[in-house]
């Protein structure tokens, strides 16, 4: 006999139906997979872009990570460094043509196979193609700085990078997600199909129009968004201070059991010149870094998951994706530094990657997240600054 689910079942865990109408449309997995052959093209609507994909973005992703985990563990590039650089670069152009190629591909499969949840590329392919891109332009940017005289660890060459980080994010996100009809932008800052907390599930939805339980007219539109907007930005400065502490205690743990040294782990520079080159990387690191990695793996990933799990399994992907991602943050090139800082630099934005994710969820704000994640940023590079007089 073929599973019949209970009255009032939804993919995300309540067994039955709410009170109430729910204030916000119910995500789920509306959607049957369909098992086709990695090398079929049959039945697919973008078949160029798909063996594109899997003939370009595949080989070129997996020699990406070869050769990262090659220098990571100490090997010696052969040739010049502008020779190892071309190949760098060549490979990275491949990488992002082909991930970018997958992911467009794939989305509009999920489209033509009626994908109702969330209908764009996997959070994780998308992933691999803002890596790839963000290796690519990494290095040109760091050369025409060199020659133009411009010292790295500036104000100006911090803010020029970021920037250029900033579009990388917003257009990875705008043409795998946006353009091809999985989200809108309105989407990614007020997302409205995540799924629910139980507190929403029992939550009357807010009357619009007439008079409160009080007597007093409601509130407009425009109060309203103020309001909400003033509320985003309280919770996140409230979870601030804990943050920051739990994560302080657990980077002294993992210095400690892990055995490493301050400089074998990678974090936003810090080393200025000028008073001016001070507010620059504030500028840089607390507005601009938050405004773009919250867009991506919260506005984009956390959304595209949590219209298809559960709530809980929405936050738990989203952050553990988020503080996986940094496992790329090292310079050490001997094999048990950089394993070690691998680690290091993951575990310890776990707290930090829970904490935006699940403010994201909750509050359903880009704001919220934006405000939690600037507000620490800057107030590391402070500290910083502080130490280094």
């Amino acid at each position: 006999m073929p599973f019949a689910r209970q009255p009032g079942f939804v993919p995300w865990g309540a067994v039955a139906s709410p009170p109430v109408a729910p204030i916000l449309e119910p995500p789920g997995r509306f959607h049957t997979p369909r098992r086709r052959s990695l090398l079929s093209i049959a039945g697919r609507p973008a078949p160029r872009l798909y063996v594109l994909g899997l003939a370009v973005g595949g080989p070129g992703l997996t020699a990406l990570l070869v050769l990262w985990l090659s220098v990571r563990a100490g090997a010696d590039l052969a040739g010049t460094p502008i020779q190892a650089g071309a190949i760098l670069e060549a490979l990275c152009a491949i990488a992002t043509i082909g991930l970018l190629a997958a992911c467009i591909a794939q989305a509009r499969q999920r489209r033509a196979d009626g994908w109702t949840d969330y209908a764009g590329p996997a959070p994780i392919l998308a992933g691999a193609t803002l890596v790839a891109l963000v290796a690519g332009v990494y290095l040109p940017i760091e050369f025409g700085l060199s020659k133009a005289g411009i010292h790295l660890s500036a104000g100006v060459s911090t803010l020029l990078e970021v920037l250029v980080y900033l579009a990388a994010y917003a257009g990875v996100v705008h043409f795998v997600a946006v353009r091809t009809g999985a989200m809108t932008w309105r989407d990614i800052i007020r997302p409205q199909r995540l799924a629910p907390s139980q507190g929403e599930w029992t939550t009357a939805p807010e009357v619009t129009t007439g008079w409160d339980a009080w007597g007093r007219p409601n509130r407009s539109w425009g109060s309203r968004l103020a309001a909400r907007a003033v509320g985003d930005v309280m919770w996140a400065l409230a979870l601030l201070l804990p943050l920051f502490f739990i994560t302080a205690v657990l980077s002294l743990l993992l210095v400690v059991i892990l055995g490493i040294r301050t400089e074998d782990i990678s974090s936003p520079s810090t080393t200025t010149i000028t008073n001016l080159d001070r507010w620059i990387t504030i500028l840089a690191v607390a507005v601009i870094v938050p405004i773009g990695e919250e867009i991506f793996y919260r506005g984009f990933t956390t959304n595209a998951w949590g219209r298809s799990l559960s709530r809980n399994s929405a936050i738990l992907r989203g952050a553990l994706f988020f503080a996986a991602v940094h496992i790329i943050n090292t310079s050490s090139t001997d094999p048990l530094t950089s394993a070690k800082a691998a680690f290091f630099n993951m575990a310890v934005r776990v707290p930090v990657a829970f904490a935006l994710t699940w403010l994201y969820m909750r509050r359903r704000s880009l704001i919220s997240s934006v405000t939690l994640h600037g507000s620490y940023n800057g107030l590391i590079v402070m500290i910083g600054i502080l130490a280094s007089y």
